[in-house]
């Protein structure tokens, strides 16, 4: 049995803690708000997040930080990606030596175009990192439908250790010492599940939907790549596995948003209404000074922030991508 914290009890980090409490760890959670961790420690429910899911008693929640990171052998940070940096300098005051800091957020730093391994490089350098990626969304995870996801870390026994500690019956994790290509899979798969909604979103047809996803998953490989990752950890749970369940289904707050923007034309309109989360929103953006910067091609990537930022609409869009050379298959 460990000692589990979980940094953020949003939707996402009380599926993890549920997780964990199911694979025998003792768990603390730290929120922001007072509330969430009432209604956590005396209803055992999370309204905000999770409202029609009971929660164990064995998991306890806090707002003070010291007593989370004084507690924990493991910390899943599951804080957005756009927060991870702050919330990193945050507990780092408190961080204990060999205190393990696994990083669950899909995303990279939009302001810097940094992957969160580099933001922690940066924030807490002493620590050891892991990574939390692949498929499976929170509320399933909750409900304890099957997920299988990957566990990254460049200290091999670290990540194995892990595994052993939140793997279930219905949670299954694979491993690799690749911190790369899991980040970059988590992160730009948003992206291309905004595409591949407007595709739906506009009746353009599931062949179209399938073209995206197999030259998606190539834009992901390349970057990865470039980056130092590996082009068969993306082939696992962490790219190709993300990207199919992103990319396709309408639980997916990426899809469902490019899905709106599909039937009107436009993002503008769609994002000026929208209130969610939508990780790949600020993605896109990142991922392309990313790519830019590497001298990767990433054509979808690049549209897709178009739409998003220069206002430019779905038939200028589409004609733009239909007009690039033809190519070998593969992931070039």
């Amino acid at each position: 049995m460990k000692k589990v914290a979980v940094v953020g009890m949003g939707i996402f980090g009380t599926a993890l803690a549920l997780t964990a409490v199911r694979a025998g760890n003792k768990v603390l959670g730290w929120a922001r708000q007072q509330e969430v961790v009432d209604d956590i420690n005396q209803k055992h429910i999370s309204p905000k997040y999770l409202p029609n899911i009971p929660l164990p008693e064995e998991i306890k929640a806090t707002t003070d930080v010291a007593e989370v990171l004084d507690f924990a052998e493991v910390v899943l940070l599951a804080v957005s990606a756009q927060a991870t940096r702050a919330v990193m300098r945050l507990i780092k005051p408190y961080l204990k030596p060999n205190t393990i800091i696994v990083l669950c957020a899909k995303g990279i730093e939009a302001e810097t175009g940094k992957m969160l391994s580099e933001v922690a490089r940066e924030e807490i350098p002493d620590t050891i990192i892991a990574v939390l990626s692949g498929p499976g969304f929170a509320v399933d995870i909750a409900q304890r439908k099957f997920a299988s996801v990957t566990i990254a870390c460049e200290r091999e026994q670290v990540a194995e250790r892990l595994v052993e500690s939140l793997a279930t019956p219905y949670f299954r994790p694979y491993t690799t010492k690749d911190i790369i290509a899991p980040q970059i899979g988590g992160s730009v798969k948003n992206v291309i599940a905004i595409a591949s909604g407007m595709i739906e979103g506009a009746g353009l047809g599931d062949g179209a939907r399938a073209a995206l996803i197999a030259r998606g998953l190539a834009e992901m490989g390349r970057l990865a790549e470039a980056l130092g990752g590996k082009t068969e950890t993306m082939m696992g749970m962490c790219g190709l596995g993300d990207l199919v369940l992103t990319a396709s289904c309408s639980q997916s707050r990426n899809f469902s948003f490019g899905y709106e923007v599909g039937v009107c034309g436009r993002a503008r309109q769609v994002m000026e209404a929208n209130t969610r989360t939508v990780e790949g929103i600020a993605t896109a953006k990142a991922v392309v000074k990313r790519a830019q910067a590497a001298k990767v091609e990433m054509p979808i990537c690049e549209i897709v922030n178009k739409m998003l930022f220069e206002d430019m609409g779905l038939a200028a869009a589409m004609e733009e991508l239909l007009r690039r050379p033809y190519k070998k298959e593969g992931f070039i």
